[in-house]
């Protein structure tokens, strides 16, 4: 009886083991996250901020920056679910301030994976 189970068992792990694995820009969780990116930096398009800004929307807190030739503004979400980790649109450079940067990690604003990826933009 147990190599009959086992044998059933098979095609079910073969398929398992076949079948895509839905992670990182696929998932439904980061699909949601870039959306509420898109939607947000859609509707601001035409408005380039000036100095960086905190928003927030659905329990996400998102941070605002001009790119580095100040005719575009930059999205980041601090505090992302789903992998992967960072989420920034459009992509760009920019750069932060070491004040901003340390207000966005004392307040525990920010995942450790964004905490990272600002740290490398922060200006010198």
């Amino acid at each position: 009886m147990g190599q009959l189970r086992n044998l059933l068992l098979l095609p079910a792990l073969l398929l398992t083991a076949c079948s895509p694995t839905i992670d990182g820009s696929e998932s439904p969780g980061s699909k949601s996250e870039y959306s509420i990116l898109q939607v947000r930096e859609y509707d601001a398009r035409a408005n380039v901020v000036a100095a960086p800004t905190f928003t927030s929307h659905d329990g996400y807190v998102l941070l605002v920056v001009p790119n580095d030739r100040k005719d575009r503004s930059i999205w980041i979400m601090l505090n992302p679910r789903s992998p992967p980790f960072y989420k920034q649109m459009p992509r760009g450079s920019y750069t932060i301030s070491p004040q901003l940067f340390d207000v966005i990690t004392k307040r525990n604003l920010v995942s450790s994976t964004v905490e990272e990826v600002l740290a490398s933009h922060v200006a010198e």
